[in-house]
């Protein structure tokens, strides 16, 4: 059975992120990061957002490349509670080393982090991106 690149990374991601105790500390366990934004949620969260997947090149066949944007919402003591979910990310995502159902994890790093106040609210966005390179296993 051949296996969606993209949902592997996310599941893989997925259950490292909820062994982090960085990331418990912050975003709670179970951890609040989801799918999509839930309709009264439990500051401070964090959630899945764009995904792309394209091959890395000729040279490499069947390696794939991921880019993945996840994004945090906080609204208590300023910017702090989101740096702090950013940096809990980045350590966690940097630091990655995890199976994937029918690939193999070559290599991911955090490319982007910003994070900015949402106008006429309390409320402060952080957004990370991550680059992941996949092969699929041998079969």
């Amino acid at each position: 059975m051949v296996t969606n690149a993209q949902w592997a990374m996310q599941k893989a991601l997925l259950a490292a992120l909820n062994v982090d105790p960085n990331m418990a500390a912050i975003f709670g366990a179970p951890l609040r990061l989801y799918d999509e934004i839930p309709v009264q949620p439990v500051f401070p969260f964090a959630v899945f957002d764009r995904s792309s997947l394209r091959p890395v090149n000729a040279d490499h066949e069947g390696a794939l490349e991921h880019q993945m944007t996840i994004k945090i919402w906080s609204r208590y003591g300023g910017r702090r509670e989101a740096l702090d979910g950013l940096q809990a990310l980045r350590l966690a995502i940097d630091t990655l080393s995890v199976p994937l159902d029918g690939h193999y994890l070559v290599n991911v790093r955090t490319t982007f982090a910003d994070i900015f106040r949402i106008r006429s609210s309390r409320l402060y966005e952080a957004v990370l991106r991550l680059r992941a390179v996949t092969e699929p296993l041998s079969s």
